[in-house]
């Protein structure tokens, strides 16, 4: 993530992106280990390492320094793992909600973050001349509705592609595979047994 605006901006996107995505790949590799009693889970180091680069997205190009930006990619890496410990296990069993590509593990939990990071970064950053609203309370109102409006667009579209997949298009073919008792990959697969 970088930006070609200006040369200042373009060293802190690219440092503020290397220590997040760092920090992130620390807490995976240290959190996928414990949580499997010592194994990790390809899963976690597939995606998770990634998260800290998601999470510093909404904030890369301010001066927020490096142990910062590390902070951010830890927390992103944790919050990563965790969900994909924890919360998807409860969504499939509780909800029924599966989601096959990690999308809110790898992007939905980190990206919050990195928005909630970002209401408080953009009050410390001074010499932020880019920003629309300066340095303060407005600013950081903004970033608040820039997230909360994110979320409800996310949700809203999310919950409209869901029932249009499930009821509208692929309806009968859903309906015919619930049945199926065990999945087989030799059901859908070819040079499979």
């Amino acid at each position: 993530a970088t930006e070609t605006g200006a040369p200042a901006n373009e060293m802190h996107c690219l440092i503020n992106t290397i220590m997040a995505l760092i920090g992130s790949t620390g807490a995976t590799f240290f959190l996928s280990q414990f949580l499997n009693d010592g194994k990790f889970d390809a899963v976690h180091v597939q995606n998770s390492t990634l998260a800290g680069g998601v999470a510093i997205g909404a904030t890369a190009r301010l001066a927020m320094g490096p142990g910062v930006a590390f902070l951010v990619g830890l927390c992103a890496g944790l919050i990563s793992v965790l969900g994909y410990f924890y919360s998807s296990p409860f969504l499939e069993d509780k909800l029924g909600i599966f989601d096959t590509c990690g999308v809110g593990n790898l992007h939905g939990y980190p990206s919050v973050l990195g928005g909630l990071a970002s209401i408080l970064l953009v009050s410390f950053n001074f010499d932020a001349d880019f920003l629309e609203y300066g340095v303060g309370a407005q600013q950081c109102l903004m970033q608040l509705a820039a997230v909360v409006s994110t979320l409800v667009a996310a949700i809203v579209t999310g919950l409209i592609s869901s029932f249009l997949v499930t009821n509208v298009l692929f309806g009968t073919f859903l309906a015919e595979f619930a049945v199926t008792e065990d999945y087989e990959d030799a059901v859908w697969w070819i040079d499979v047994e």
